[in-house]
């Protein structure tokens, strides 16, 4: 079993300096394409950074992307109620839609506003890549607080096929499969699909006695083919929908589906490497009561995104690279989208963003720079500038220290403008400094965090409706991550102490001062055993513009455990227990968590 999720993060932060080149780096080094755009060795990147892996998320059992996220320093979950209702995740006190989210490498939220982690199906994920800090001189609009990159392409050639079936509390239940196979002309073709439903349980406080579940089916294809060797083209196709039961004032449904179609187009030369990446999606998404139906959604937008990438990666030598790039998209709500049953105020408009950016990573002996600048074009706020630096300096093989600075935008959505037309772009800088050292029984990875955003858009709680606001708020955090080990067992240890506060002092809405986690993952003989704890502080709950003593949510402290049991070197059966202690608590006010949940998994793999 791999260790767990933080610990491949920082044990790979610790490694000694490697050559910029990825080609060169060791078989077994953990590589990442997020941090500048590119396959790279870990151990270059400055920026926070944690992977996580598809076996990862097959052990600790994970139903969903927020079930990966809730375990990752510096990340906290908001959740209005079960599987596939509305999450928020809040990276280092920042929104989610702060938060740039890519699949592949590109961004699949859009101006409608809001991001669905609950409904990317996990089944296909190969790997996630999580970067925290800002990120807006390589990505532009949007990477505010970081990025978010699920990775479905798998880079390997090695043929398989895998097939699993699941059940649990709800009358859960769920199917996936996948299979790669490498073609007689050197060719990759990969088909992976499934589909997960829950009947759901009475998510709100007061209760209603109903019980708002879930469904949701997806596909992939994808194909890879070399031309020579240094040219390769690819192609894939990604469709998933989804369907959620919520309440509002009665039982309401929530559809979401998004079909994307990518091309692109790869070199790699001894010094070169260049993508070219054309992406289009079809993006749907339809609230509706059960008296309307959904052929009469009251809420209804649907928007075509397109997205362009020119990326490229030149290194000098093993000491020195550049970079430069352009990214073109264009986002458009159709004419006949509506909001609340009226025609939508924005319906027709379509908005164009280009932006351009250049980047460097130089390395003088103990010290490694690395740089960026971008400068984007947006339709209707005009041009906005944004810059990135980041240094580290060895004390030793094994012991460093970094820091690192940036600014960063986003403009307001499609559904932020509809409300609120007079809101302004968020403006944010972001400062860190960290050290990583690994000792002989431990390793350490401390940062500090200090960032402030002006205008940040908070949607706050309103009778009967709520209503977006501009308002400055400055950030602050420390974030500590330990690893060790004990016989069999590993441990990941993290501590966070935050401060995040908007300009009037009002504490930002659900993140906590205080969150602690303890991951223990261990391998004997034919069993794999994690197990997770978790522990989330007091914190404000709906977002108000005064402090309001009795908007508290409280604190609380879960476990969770998933046992695997090998069969045969083919054959895993698992089983997974959420909330193993019944805890009774919420994250959204109104709305109650899932009590104690049992899940049982049974996959093959040949």
């Amino acid at each position: 079993m791999n260790k767990s999720l933080l610990a491949i993060a920082v044990a790979s932060l610790l490694s000694p300096i490697s050559n910029l080149h990825a080609q060169e780096a060791s078989a077994d080094e953990t590589m990442v394409v997020t941090a500048n755009r590119f396959e790279q060795p870990l151990s270059d990147v400055i920026a926070s950074t944690t992977v996580v892996s598809k076996q990862e998320i097959e052990e600790t059992q994970a139903k969903s992307l927020v079930d990966v996220l809730k375990r990752v320093p510096g990340v906290e979950v908001s959740q209005s109620g079960g599987r596939g209702h509305s999450a928020s995740v809040f990276m280092r006190g920042y929104n989610s839609d702060q938060v740039l989210f890519l699949v592949d490498g590109v961004r699949i939220d859009s101006a409608a506003g809001g991001i669905n982690f609950n409904h990317i199906p996990v089944g296909i994920i190969e790997r996630v890549e999580v970067i925290r800090g800002s990120g807006g001189a390589l990505y532009g609009s949007d990477a505010v607080a970081g990025v978010i990159n699920v990775i479905t392409a798998s880079g390997s050639s090695t043929e398989s096929t895998m097939i699993s079936v699941g059940a649990g509390s709800d009358a859960q239940k769920e199917a996936n499969f996948s299979t790669t196979r490498k073609l007689s002309n050197g060719g990759t073709v990969k088909l992976a699909g499934g589909f997960d439903e829950t009947e759901g349980y009475d998510i709100k406080d007061p209760a209603t006695g109903l019980n708002y579940g879930y469904e949701s089916q997806n596909l992939f294809a994808s194909y890879s083919q070399p031309i020579n060797e240094a040219f390769t083209g690819s192609a894939s196709v990604r469709w998933f929908d989804s369907l959620t039961e919520y309440d509002s004032g009665g039982k309401n449904y929530g559809y979401s589906e998004n079909l994307s179609v990518t091309a692109a187009l790869d070199y790699k030369g001894d010094n070169l490497s260049s993508t070219f990446r054309a992406n289009q999606q079809a993006i749907e998404n339809l609230d509706y009561s059960q008296a309307q139906g959904k052929d009469n959604a009251g809420t209804k937008k649907k928007i075509d995104l397109t997205n362009l990438q020119f990326l490229n990666q030149y290194y000098i030598n093993e000491n020195v690279s550049v970079g430069a790039g352009a990214d073109w998209r264009r986002e458009k709500l159709d004419d006949d989208a509506l909001s609340y049953g009226s025609p939508d105020a924005l319906a027709g408009e379509s908005r164009d963003t280009t932006g351009v950016y250049a980047s460097s990573e130089l390395r003088f002996g103990d010290v490694q720079i690395v740089g960026s600048v971008r400068n984007d074009k947006h339709d209707t706020y005009d041009n906005h500038t944004t810059w990135s630096l980041g240094t580290r300096y060895y004390l030793t093989e094994k012991h460093s220290l970094r820091a690192a600075a940036g600014t960063s935008f986003k403009a307001p959505s499609y559904s932020d403008l509809t409300t609120n037309p007079d809101l302004e772009p968020e403006e944010a800088e972001n400062r860190e400094i960290g050290y990583t050292g690994e000792f002989d029984l431990f390793k350490l990875d401390v940062t500090a965090y200090d960032n402030e955003v002006d205008n940040l858009i908070i949607w706050y709680e309103g009778s009967p409706f709520w209503y977006p606001q501009n308002v400055d708020a400055k950030l602050k955090g420390l974030e500590i991550t330990g690893n060790f080990d004990t016989w069999f067992i590993h441990h990941t240890v993290v501590a966070e102490f935050k401060d995040h506060k908007d300009s009037a002092g009002n504490k930002l809405a659900k993140r906590a001062d205080e969150n602690y986690k303890w991951l223990m993952d261990a391998s004997y003989e034919d069993f794999d055993v994690n197990l997770t704890y978790t522990y989330t502080g007091d914190r404000a709950g709906n977002p108000k513009e005064t402090t309001d003593p009795d908007n508290v949510l409280p604190s609380v402290s879960l476990w969770d455990v998933s046992v695997g049991y090998w069969i045969s070197p083919e054959l895993v059966v698992r089983g997974r227990v959420d909330n193993l202690t019944n805890e009774k608590y919420q994250t959204t006010l109104g709305y109650n968590a899932p009590e104690r949940r049992y899940f049982a998994n049974l996959a093959y793999q040949f």
